[in-house]
């Protein structure tokens, strides 16, 4: 929820810097393309939420059944893994935001990217977690 919220808030930098129309086309192309991009990601996460939960389920229970406990291993790994790349993408996308953001608009980026960055150590600390379970 946190790479959401994080995505989210750089979506809304985009639509608040659109809503200005002081920008050339160049810039409102650029700022479009971001939007879209952020809001892709977002989606992406969102999605990847509900993935994890399900394959988690399912380690949970090869591990009770001790079986196919390699290939729920594999299911439960990728979720965060895919959750640490689009968290990645979506901080390196906010990043061309500030120098049009201005000091009003930069802190919803810093925080955005924070969220992001929390998303980022949580799915990854998962996934090592996850690889360990049933060594």
């Amino acid at each position: 929820m946190a790479g959401c919220l994080g995505t989210e808030l750089g979506s809304m930098v985009c639509r608040i810097l659109l809503a200005r129309r002081n920008q050339n086309s160049k810039t409102a192309a650029r700022l479009k393309r971001s939007l879209k991009r952020l809001d892709q990601l977002s989606g992406e996460l969102r999605g990847l939420i509900r993935e994890d939960a399900q394959a988690y389920l399912g380690l949970v229970r090869a591990l009770e059944e001790k079986r196919g406990v390699t290939l729920a291993k594999r299911r439960a790994t990728r979720s965060p893994v895919k959750i640490c790349e689009a968290a990645a993408q979506a901080y390196r996308e906010m990043n061309h935001l500030y120098r049009l953001a201005g000091p009003s608009l930069s802190s919803d980026l810093k925080g955005g990217q924070a969220l992001l960055r929390g998303a980022f150590e949580v799915a990854f600390v998962t996934a090592q977690i996850n690889l360990k379970v049933a060594r």
